[in-house]
């Protein structure tokens, strides 16, 4: 009998193994470490190359600003982006590069063609079937945002191309797990790392889409709703898209003191 006992747990894990060998396709595998591959071979890439000096990267300070735009109506941009064949966030981060592009500009700053501003942009990695549990899964990507192309149009195909192609793309999930793997190591480690990643980017940029009918509190109409993207490293601009009950809101907030150069 105590041979039986033993020798059951060796004839049932043989089977898993084989059960597993069969069900899983060497094509499968292959794919997915090319992927990952890709993934991670352009992350490193990204990490070597240095992010453009302009106006929105410098010394950060402890003084900080904030401000948020007047509300427009989501249905108008529904219109704009179903004519020019992309999505919501598309056309909201072709505006952000176009109003970087603009403040460049009224700072007599050039913006060249070819000038490639890249955005840090979280990306929920949750499935609500799936994932149930409370707390947050946080990947990243990185958007070059074409700051240096003039013409409106040419501009948005550009973040509709870039943004498609991140779509495909594994980068939020390799960055999620080099960024668990930071957070295991002891702290002081864990600061250059954080700021070699703020060092590649000159911005975070979120877009959030709230709630669509008009909130209450104690029986008054909750019209306007805000918040703002934290920032870390070395990133001092930090750009939140939220839309609230048919509106969007844009709002802003950066170092005091590059709001000044």
């Amino acid at each position: 009998v105590g041979s039986d006992l033993l020798e059951a747990p060796k004839r049932k894990t043989a089977s898993l193994v084989q059960q597993a060998t069969i069900q899983v396709r060497p094509s499968k595998i292959i794919r997915l470490a090319r992927a990952y591959g890709d993934a991670a071979g352009g992350l490193g890439k990204l990490l070597i190359e240095s992010e453009p000096r302009t106006p929105f990267k410098g010394k950060l300070g402890k003084r900080k600003s904030a401000a948020c735009s007047r509300p427009f109506c989501l249905d108008e941009v529904k219109r704009a982006r179903v004519k020019a064949g992309c999505t919501v966030n598309d056309f909201l981060m072709a505006c952000v590069a176009g109003g970087l592009r603009s403040h460049l500009i009224r700072l007599g700053k050039p913006a060249k063609e070819g000038l490639n501003l890249r955005a840090v942009i979280p990306v929920d990695l949750r499935r609500p079937d799936k994932d149930p549990q409370l707390g947050n899964r946080f990947g990243l990507v990185f958007l070059a945002l074409p700051v240096g192309l003039a013409d409106p149009r040419q501009r948005l195909e550009e973040v509709r191309s870039r943004m498609q192609a991140l779509k495909h793309s594994p980068q939020a999930v390799v960055v999620l797990g080099l960024l668990n793997a930071v957070g295991s190591i002891p702290a002081e480690m864990q600061q250059p790392v954080v700021e070699l990643f703020g060092s590649k980017a000159t911005a975070v940029v979120t877009n959030v889409p709230g709630p669509k009918e008009p909130l209450w509190l104690a029986g008054e109409r909750i019209d306007n709703l805000m918040f703002w993207v934290p920032q870390s490293g070395r990133l001092g601009l930090g750009l939140s898209i939220l839309t609230y009950g048919g509106q969007v809101h844009i709002g802003v907030a950066t170092d005091a003191g590059l709001t000044t150069r």
